[in-house]
């Protein structure tokens, strides 16, 4: 399994840099662009992409296997707009050569700045409830644009992409599963520059927006780190080695060591978005991924089973400017969108206490369960991103895993149209 997401890895994420690259252009002169991504905690791509009058190439390494990897890409229309389909055509990897045609996957873009990619293969899927959805069971692939080095600080706002063995100890029990810890869920980052020596500080929040002070957050602070082609590397005060990618945007991408997740970003806005409602007025429609990473819990132990990632594209709108509702697709390629509501979840605006783009708000699922969410917004080119953190969990499950719960943190990234 682990070669197969290497492979799956480096095809996706190069194919959908394609969609990020600069546009058709008759000029002969090539256009380049480079990125740095991971898709699990360790797994390290280089990617460079090349146009020419208007033809698209790209080379991706794997770092570790030194495998090259390439790819096209078709983006889809109607509902499914803002979406990438990529297929593999070539690689010197002898597993992935074996059946190029059997890994399509999909992707978003936010143009030179951040891509996300899911590997396929795709399946058609329900709760044990018939309502069908499409997802994949392989994580999304977050990758940044290789920008400059920060030539000043600022302060950010982030939320946490957790591993399977983080709890927020928000579920409606307030408990957490045997072999699972109370982790922070988003939170500041405050960087200072000084020459070429960079400085970070971290405040996490948990989920329900009491301040994580432990003797060892989720992050420590980080004193003297250095910087190469946009990524800040150091060791924070809780000794965890950490590569920080920064882009011209604002945004920012944290690799934190194997095991403990990653932490994705932006730089705060000059003053509180307020509501929802400028964000959310009429016509604007967002696509991008839920994905949730789970183990099956019994009886609140948690299972040595690890069930893996559930990843699913959603379309999210707005019918009344101050509610954000997500809908899973039953198809992409089509843009066939889940009719009957069953997956669907609505977010409504709480408050922005913490730091001006850093919303909180509360999310209600079909069954009437209420969770915290968190959303860290920011705007590139006139358009917002939505990025957010909450929990999940399935208790009592129905269907085929009746007795079985999951517990997961839950994410969703997703890009205005």
């Amino acid at each position: 399994m682990k070669r197969l997401l290497s492979v799956l890895t480096a095809v996706f994420l190069v194919s959908l840099l394609l969609a990020g690259c600069s546009g058709s252009s008759s000029s002969p002169v090539p256009s380049k662009n480079s990125y740095v991504g991971t898709q699990t905690s360790g797994d390290f791509w280089t990617l460079s992409t090349t146009t020419i009058a208007g033809v698209e190439t790209y080379t991706a390494t794997d770092a570790v296997t030194g495998y090259t990897y390439s790819g096209n890409v078709t983006a889809l229309s109607g509902n499914a707009t803002g979406f990438s389909e990529n297929t593999l055509t070539s690689s010197t990897d002898p597993a992935a050569s074996a059946d190029l045609s059997a890994f399509t996957g999909y992707g978003i873009v936010i143009p030179g700045t951040l891509v996300m990619t899911v590997p396929g293969p795709f399946y058609t899927l329900d709760n044990g409830d018939g309502i069908e959805y499409t997802g994949s069971y392989n994580p999304p692939i977050i990758a940044i644009d290789q920008g400059s080095c920060p030539t000043a600080g600022g302060t950010f706002n982030w939320i946490f992409v957790p591993p399977s063995t983080w709890c927020s100890g928000d579920d409606s029990n307030g408990t957490c599963p045997a072999g699972t810890t109370v982790g922070a869920a988003f939170g500041t980052a405050t960087i200072t520059v000084s020459g070429s020596s960079y400085n970070m500080t971290v405040q996490p929040y948990f989920l329900d927006g009491t301040a994580d002070s432990p003797a060892k957050p989720l992050v420590g602070s980080l004193t003297g780190g250095t910087c190469s082609n946009g990524v800040i590397s150091g060791t924070d005060s809780n000794g965890n080695s950490l590569s920080i990618s920064f882009t011209l945007s604002g945004m920012f991408f944290i690799d934190l060591p194997s095991g403990m997740g990653s932490i994705v970003g932006a730089q705060a806005l000059a003053s509180p978005v307020g509501n929802f409602t400028t964000i959310l007025q009429s016509g604007n429609t967002f696509v991008g991924w839920n994905f949730t990473s789970f183990k099956s819990i019994n009886n609140d132990t948690l299972s040595t089973a690890y069930a893996g990632p559930m990843t699913e594209p959603v379309m999210s709108t707005s019918s009344d400017g101050t509610t954000f509702t997500g809908t899973p697709f039953t198809d992409l390629p089509s843009g066939t969108l889940q009719t009957s509501q069953g997956a669907a979840a609505t977010f409504t605006y709480a408050d922005e206490n913490v730091s001006p783009g850093l919303i909180h708000a509360k999310e209600t699922n079909t069954q009437g369960d209420t969770h915290n969410v968190y959303f860290v917004v920011t705007q590139i080119n006139g358009k917002y991103y939505f990025f957010n953190v909450t929990d999940h969990w399935n208790v009592n499950n129905s269907g085929p895993d009746t007795g079985v719960d999951e517990m997961s943190g839950k994410n969703a990234f997703v890009i205005q149209q």
